[in-house]
């Protein structure tokens, strides 16, 4: 039987470049190279797709991009361009651009027009989970708990100023509506830093949120992978950040951070699930499918003395680095790195066919 050719696409032109490298590497490094032929596509940071070579540097695998630029031929069955004379064939694509320009539906949106597969959320799943205002609005409505916010565009009003004290109040957290990473977020104690985190994240995006802290917060997060129609959603994990929140370095830089396996703090199993089941209920309501990692938060506010579980975010490409907690929490539960990758790209070509069945045509 032929080996699928699973096009791995990273890089892009987001603030989150690096970490995408270190995404594709490791699932270059985990992929079952028996079933699936492995190829890299990497997007620089001004928008040119780069053919990769495979290259083992210290006993791993590795993609190294080359310097002649890549092109795609849609509607025929080798879409991707090498050179003049080479195209290569593609089963699946399989996107793993954080943040701007992968998480929004933009990748998705050109891997349509080739008529291909591909792993993770569809266009709207993608636009609306990077949304994290539209987020907010749509699960509200689902009766999960969000914390209070405030929604800046543009630019900071006084009117903004007195809204974000009486109805937010200190500390509270400067948030860009469109990014991830936790690239653009700043707490805040005072209306000094109030004016100059607005201003700061203002620089990555044109809308920004103000929302309440969430106080000595517990950072929840689970796993959601989709296997045909049924959505199996992790244990929760807790993180312990190594800075005073979980921030970019946190995450990615200092390796310092802990991560517990399951969190802790929910003793009770009956919690437990319904933590599940409220990750499920979002996955559904963003129109998220393949994958996704749901993140909460838990505590009180200044506004609210007894902790409750908050939902914070919603990611569509979550890291996928070896150290990230989308495999490690899925990883506890039995379904090993390799597992994942495989049943990503079984639920895309799944999706796929069953896309491909509906009519195109009024007669």
């Amino acid at each position: 039987m032929r080996k699928k050719t699973i096009c791995i696409i990273f890089g892009g032109i987001s603030v989150e470049h690096e970490v995408s490298i270190i995404s594709a590497n490791s699932i270059l490094n985990n992929i079952d190279f028996k079933n699936y032929r492995p190829i890299g596509l990497y997007l620089t940071k001004e928008g040119g797709f780069r053919y990769c070579k495979i290259i083992n540097k210290s006993g791993k695998k590795q993609f190294l991009p080359q310097a002649y630029s890549t092109s795609f031929k849609p509607g025929t069955s080798k879409p991707i361009q090498i050179n003049k004379n080479t195209s290569i064939e593609v089963d699946v694509f399989f996107p793993i651009i954080h943040g701007t320009g992968g998480e929004d539906g933009s990748i998705q949106g050109l891997i349509k027009t080739l008529d291909r597969p591909f792993v993770g959320c569809d266009i709207l799943g993608s636009a609306i989970t990077m949304n994290k205002i539209l987020t907010k609005e749509l699960v509200k409505k689902e009766g999960i708990n969000v914390t209070k916010y405030e929604i800046i565009k543009n630019s900071l009003s006084d009117k903004n100023i007195k809204i974000i004290k009486k109805n937010i109040g200190f500390p509270c957290f400067v948030k860009a509506a469109n990014l991830g990473s936790s690239i653009g977020v700043y707490k805040t104690n005072n209306e000094k830093e109030l004016k100059l985190n607005i201003k700061k994240s203002l620089n990555f995006t044109n809308s920004v949120f103000v929302e309440e802290a969430v106080l000595k917060a517990a950072e929840i997060e689970v796993s959601a992978l989709q296997v045909k129609e049924k959505i199996l959603t992790s244990t929760p994990g807790e993180i312990e950040p190594s800075s005073e929140f979980y921030d970019y370095n946190a995450k990615y830089i200092d390796n310092k951070s802990k991560l517990k396996i399951p969190a802790d703090i929910f003793k009770n199993k009956k919690i437990i699930s319904e933590i599940k089941k409220i990750s499920a209920l979002a996955f559904k309501v963003l129109n998220c499918q393949g994958m996704a990692r749901i993140d909460f938060l838990y505590g009180s506010t200044k506004n609210k003395n007894s902790k409750k579980l908050y939902l914070s975010e919603v990611n569509s490409i979550p890291g996928f680095t070896e150290i990230s907690m989308f495999p490690k929490l899925l990883e506890h539960d039995g379904i090993k790195y390799s597992s994942v990758i495989n049943e990503l790209i079984k639920y895309s070509i799944y999706r796929y066919k069953k896309e491909k069945k509906l009519s195109k045509s009024l007669s």
